[in-house]
């Protein structure tokens, strides 16, 4: 612990639920959020009803496109067979992670004692129109210049490597190696879209979809759900005997257009909520052993390591270069700087685990809470844990939530 103070909580989480992640082509939306929120309820080791919710946070970014859907509210009403007040939140593919910060503020205030969040999304009915459907959360003037989703990362991208690693072959490479890391972690991971290793030859060899970027540096186009149960820490003790407190909860937004930005090698959101989320923990970089970092592109995880201090600027590449090739083969591969490790990813990230959007953010939550309660199975982290942290990016970075998750407060 380091000696910036001890951390306290502001909410708890005491159950989680999700579905499996991937083409769930004969599943509706609204069902696919309700088979998430019904495990989360059974998950609840000493037991609730649907009536003990007071009220709902659900994240999603496309459905009204996507579903030709509308009225979420009215839908999880029905399914629930509740009356309680719900709410939506859209931030592009941070749509789930605002949902929670929402959530957690309301616990916090006292307005609600116990609430449900989720987040889902069901892409894969129109695949053929989700790049353009994407840019809804891109600056009109870069859908106009012809950019898509992977063109705008692919900016930062070549930014990145032409800044920190030009003519150094090993830094494209350290970048595959995220690619190939998270699809080894999704191995134990049974929700996972994609069950399937592939080495870092695999990724470079992948086809070309916006240089540099390529095919196995992008995550996939996903449906599913996932869903918490966040109480009062008061209210949490007597749901279950190993609550998972919340300890932080930030967000912040940015101009939504790349070519505005400061830096394109940098996420100001993230730099903001990381250094929010980790002084209201009282906690430092390296008191997180976990992290569950927001990884569409494979550069946003070099970026998010180098925004949250735990590498010098342009020095992630070469720690993951170095830590990749020093734990290749590991159920989990670490991330090295000095004494200190970092998890990242362990279900394996949007890159492996699936991307359906609004789902995203809480499945992250979902994820380390499972690892710091010992639940994760096979896919269970080895090292002793107390403290996880969950990254969530909407865009390019214009809004970006970070929660600081532990087992004891």
């Amino acid at each position: 612990m380091s000696p910036h103070g001890h951390p306290k909580a502001i909410a708890a989480i005491v159950g989680a639920g999700r579905t499996k992640f991937g083409e769930l082509w004969y599943q509706n939306p609204e069902k696919l959020l309700f088979e998430a929120g019904l495990r989360c309820i059974e998950s609840v080791d000493n037991g609730m009803s649907r009536r003990d919710i007071q009220a709902c946070f659900f994240g999603s970014f496309l459905y009204q496109t996507t579903n030709k859907l509308g009225l979420i509210p009215g839908y999880m009403s029905r399914e629930l067979g509740l009356n309680i007040p719900i709410s939506m939140t859209e931030a592009a593919c941070a749509s789930g992670g605002a949902a929670l910060f929402n959530a957690c503020i309301a616990v916090q205030s006292g307005v609600y004692d116990t609430v449900l969040v989720g987040g889902f999304e069901k892409m894969t009915d129109r695949s053929d129109k989700m790049s353009d459907d994407l840019m809804f959360a891109a600056d009109p003037k870069e859908f106009d210049a012809g950019f898509t989703f992977p063109g705008l990362y692919a900016t930062m991208m070549s930014r990145y490597i032409y800044e920190y690693g030009s003519g150094d072959p090993r830094c494209p490479e350290a970048l595959a190696m995220i690619s190939s890391k998270n699809h080894r972690h999704a191995m134990g991971n049974e929700y996972a879209h994609f069950r399937r290793e592939f080495s870092v030859e695999d990724v470079m060899g992948s086809t070309m979809v916006a240089d540099p970027i390529r095919l196995l540096h992008c995550s996939p186009i996903s449906d599913g759900a996932s869903a918490l149960i966040v109480t009062s820490p008061e209210t949490a003790e007597k749901l279950t005997d190993t609550p998972v407190y919340v300890v932080a909860s930030q967000q912040a937004s940015d101009d939504v257009s790349l070519y505005t930005r400061e830096s394109l090698t940098s996420i100001k959101t993230t730099k903001l909520t990381m250094t929010a989320a980790l002084a209201q923990a009282g906690l430092g970089i390296g008191d997180i052993p976990l992290a569950e970092v927001h990884d569409c592109f494979t550069i946003e995880e070099a970026i998010f390591l180098e925004d949250a201090g735990f590498y010098e600027k342009g020095e992630a590449w070469k720690g993951v270069h170095e830590s990749y090739e020093s734990f290749k083969g590991s159920k989990h591969i670490p991330y090295v700087n000095g004494g200190g490790e970092l998890i990242v990813n362990p279900g394996g990230g949007l890159k492996a685990d699936g991307h359906p959007v609004g789902a995203t953010g809480v499945r992250q939550a979902y994820e380390c809470f499972k690892q710091l309660r010992g639940e994760a199975g096979s896919n269970q982290v080895d090292a002793p844990l107390d403290t996880a942290l969950c990254h969530n990016i909407g865009g390019t970075g214009g809004i970006a939530t970070v929660h600081i998750l532990r087992r004891d407060v």
